[in-house]
């Protein structure tokens, strides 16, 4: 009866073969256990998933990360480390490819009785921490704005719209000489 070295199987995590959390909500976190470790103790909890849907149908695949949770005197500090590939569309030739995406960041959750500022988010009387909003917006913020499919992607011709990856028009020579005209202001006025 071996589980994997990833703690959450399926909709459900793994606690030193103990099965718990077996609902669709896997980033959801009991932190009661690191409540009454002294300051500096730490937990980890790697995760991994062949695909993982977020709110408002944000899919990843090939999702991997781990959180870190180290008790601090005020409360809990996060510190996660998530990778994944979704769904794009190229900015210079409109066609879809993987986009592969990566994401650090550190959260610092505070105790109801001992908030530290108006940032930081404070636990909850459960105990849950719910981290699956934080990776989906930390992942978001690490797209580009503009994603390309390669560095050396050539775009769409300007004047027909070919793909010029695929086949090479004639009017990119044309498009070419026009950006490369000097233009012509006249500035005494």
């Amino acid at each position: 009866m071996g589980y994997p070295a990833c703690y959450n199987l399926p909709n459900s995590t793994n606690f030193t073969g103990i099965i718990v959390n077996p609902n669709s909500r896997p980033f959801r976190i009991n932190i009661g256990f690191l409540v009454n470790q002294p300051i500096g103790a730490i937990r980890e909890f790697p995760f991994e998933f062949k695909s993982f849907t977020f709110e408002d149908d944000f899919t990843v695949w090939n999702l991997t990360g781990k959180l870190s949770l180290a008790r601090t005197m005020n409360g809990i500090r996060a510190l996660a480390d998530f990778s994944a590939d979704t769904d794009a569309e190229c900015g210079r030739c409109v066609e879809p490819f993987k986009e592969s995406l990566h994401t650090e960041f550190e959260e610092i959750f505070t105790f109801e009785n001992r908030p530290l500022s108006e940032e930081e988010e404070t636990i909850r009387e459960d105990g849950n921490i719910d981290f699956e909003a934080l990776i989906r917006e930390y992942l978001i913020l690490s797209l580009p704005i503009k994603p390309v499919c390669s560095p050396d992607c050539k775009g769409l011709c300007i004047i027909c719209g070919q793909n010029l990856n695929e086949q090479d028009c004639g009017h990119s020579q044309m498009a070419d000489v026009e950006e490369n005209d000097p233009i012509d202001i006249d500035l005494s006025q």
